[in-house]
């Protein structure tokens, strides 16, 4: 086992590794590759690591399902600080009093811990991914996962990311260790991101819980990287929402990590590209876009959240997001007994 300790000091209500108050930076990290799919080879999760590293992480979280054992192997191995969580997108109330689905999230809770328990890089237990946290029928639910993973496991952090802006998730008091939130300011909603992060640090400061900022970002078309202005879906705006999202979470206090949304551009739903698909070049690979709509939330049936694009290539976002991330912090080591 890595020997790490991991616990919330009581004055600062920041995240402490071994004593020391640190920040968690870092990425949401979808299983999806190009041409393999959910099935990576080695080489394909080497590579990832190694730009995950370039970006200046040490935190990943793993969206939205339990994780390949070969990439936990590859975390633990690079001192990286690992988000695991059960799948769990959609997640509706019904579903929270259903017996039938208790009965099987219990299950696959277990099965995740029996699967990731002994790898050092998990840090965060986690569940219900932007679920009902804001209805009380759903907080013995919430409170049923938590129980099982500290029968299990009291030296990581439970938590759920909330898509709740304060104070409408009710169930968070008497379940997490850690409140995560994911939210889009400068996206999908026009609040200022720094008036936006740092009134939800205070609330859940005030609450007495940690914050990670579990999801944040905007998306940007790989190839409208040259754009003079900041329009919508141009990389540069992606690069000043991101910036501003980084820069607040490193500033405020009150914020102990973030984890933006996402690593790299990835397929959604077939249902999303809605007549939105990209003209491609001819007889270019990787490929490159002539001309794609953007009128959909998916164009091309894609989220281009990413700071790479699906084929791993950097857009201008990545450098400034690394740039302040290395700055931020030191490598997170693991040392072995």
């Amino acid at each position: 086992f890595g020997l790490r300790m991991f616990d919330i000091d009581e004055d600062s209500l920041r995240i402490r590794l071994n004593g020391e108050v640190m920040k968690f930076v870092g990425w949401n990290h979808h299983t999806q590759w190009p041409d393999t799919a959910g099935s990576p080879t080695d080489k394909q999760m080497d590579d990832d690591m190694l730009l995950l590293k370039d970006g200046g992480a040490n935190f990943v979280r793993g969206a939205h399902y339990p994780q390949d054992p070969r990439w936990l192997d590859r975390l633990d191995e690079n001192g990286m600080i690992m988000w695991c969580e059960t799948l769990g997108p959609d997640v509706s109330v019904a579903d929270t009093v259903d017996p039938y689905f208790l009965k099987y999230q219990a299950q696959q809770m277990n099965e995740m811990l029996d699967n990731a328990m002994n790898h050092a890089s998990i840090t965060v237990w986690a569940y219900f991914n932007e679920g009902p946290s804001g209805n009380n029928a759903s907080c013995p639910a919430y409170q049923m996962n938590a129980n099982i993973i500290r029968s299990r496991d009291t030296s990581r952090f439970v938590s759920y990311a909330s898509d709740k802006h304060p104070p409408s998730d009710v169930c968070f008091s008497d379940v997490v260790d850690v409140v995560s939130v994911n939210d889009y300011p400068g996206w999908y909603n026009p609040a200022d991101p720094k008036e936006r992060w740092s009134s939800t640090a205070q609330y859940y400061n005030e609450a007495g819980k940690p914050l990670i900022i579990s999801e944040t970002g905007a998306g940007g078309i790989y190839e409208w990287s040259r754009n003079t202005t900041a329009l919508k879906w141009t990389c540069k705006y992606q690069t000043q929402v991101l910036v501003e999202d980084v820069e607040v979470a490193l500033s405020d206090a009150r914020v102990s990590g973030i984890s933006l949304w996402h690593f790299f551009d990835f397929k959604t739903r077939d249902g999303d590209e809605n007549n939105t698909h990209c003209q491609y070049l001819p007889n270019v690979y990787p490929p490159v876009c002539e001309y794609i709509n953007v009128t959909s939330n998916r164009p091309g049936g894609a989220n281009h959240k990413g700071v790479l694009d699906f084929w791993r290539r950097k857009k201008p976002s990545f450098d400034e997001v690394a740039r302040r991330y290395k700055a931020a912090t030191k490598s997170v080591r693991i040392s072995v007994a």
